[in-house]
């Protein structure tokens, strides 16, 4: 009898009561996602540079009534657009021998309103995505989990499918 003991011990752990100890999930899903339009404008802004060696600079700003005098002076800028105007540089040798001079002006791009942008120096746009034409759907999926995505191609869209499977054992 203490032979049968051990096997009658693991027939009767392994019981009806323990069947429910397992469980299984099944889930599909399909997620279409479009993007929206937008824009990006970058804006250009007035730079100005000037430099040399013997020799003597005068700046006078537009619409100043006094030059500046080796440098630059404040510029002017149009209270609507933003965009800069330099006004006059004059450069005079200052005692003999060589002498160099240069100057640099960027005009800005304007401030205005958006019909203005497009004279803007970066001026980015994409267009808003698509959905399938056919249908509102982005695809479907069946009883048995079967995923079937139609609205794929399409641009500034994205049509994900998924299927996931959970196996959880109890102790």
């Amino acid at each position: 009898m203490k032979k049968y003991l051990p096997i009658l011990l693991l027939l009767g752990l392994g019981s009806a009561a323990h069947a429910g100890g397992l469980s299984t999930r099944h889930q599909s899903s399909i997620q279409h996602t479009v993007d929206a339009q937008s824009a990006t404008y970058n804006r250009i802004g007035n730079t100005y540079s000037i430099s040399g060696s013997n020799v003597t600079t005068s700046h006078t700003a537009a619409g100043a009534s006094s030059a500046t005098s080796n440098g630059i002076g404040i510029n002017a800028y149009d209270s609507t657009t933003g965009v800069a105007s330099i006004g006059s540089i004059t450069g005079t040798q200052s005692g003999s021998g060589s002498f160099s001079f240069a100057q640099s002006f960027t005009k800005g791009d304007i401030a205005g309103t958006a019909s203005e942008y497009s004279d803007f120096g970066s001026v980015s746009i994409t267009s808003a995505g698509t959905q399938n034409s056919s249908t509102n759907a982005p695809g479907t999926v069946t009883n048995g989990h079967a995923i079937t995505l139609t609205g794929t191609g399409n641009v500034g869209s994205t049509v994900t499918g998924q299927f996931v499977s959970e196996v959880t054992i109890f102790d």
